[in-house]
């Protein structure tokens, strides 16, 4: 009786360890941009000076604070930047790259 019950501790402290912090550990993933945002964006002309990186951007990186991200209207969550020639719709709030527009 007294196995069972330190088998049972055992598996119970073991399952918390495990799911200790899962739920911090989760990051929300953004909803990808409606088809009216993407379209949007696809229509806008490129800058006269656009963003030269030598870096490649591609989705899940995180756009440097120092670059403007322009509105995308009735779409208040996402933005987008032009970097190397490149369209990219950004989370407003947390500068990622949700998705690259050709």
């Amino acid at each position: 009786m007294i196995k069972l019950l330190f088998v049972t501790l055992a598996i119970v402290i073991s399952a918390q360890t495990v799911f200790a912090g899962t739920a911090a550990d989760v990051v929300p993933t953004p909803r990808p941009p409606t088809d009216l945002a993407v379209a949007y964006v696809a229509n806008q002309p490129a800058p006269p000076n656009p963003v030269q990186m030598t870096e490649t951007l591609k989705v899940g990186h995180t756009i440097p604070e120092n670059l403007l991200l322009l509105p995308i209207p009735d779409s208040p969550d996402y933005a987008f930047v032009f970097v190397n020639q490149i369209r990219l719709i950004v989370d407003a709030r947390t500068r990622v790259v949700i998705q690259v527009v050709d």
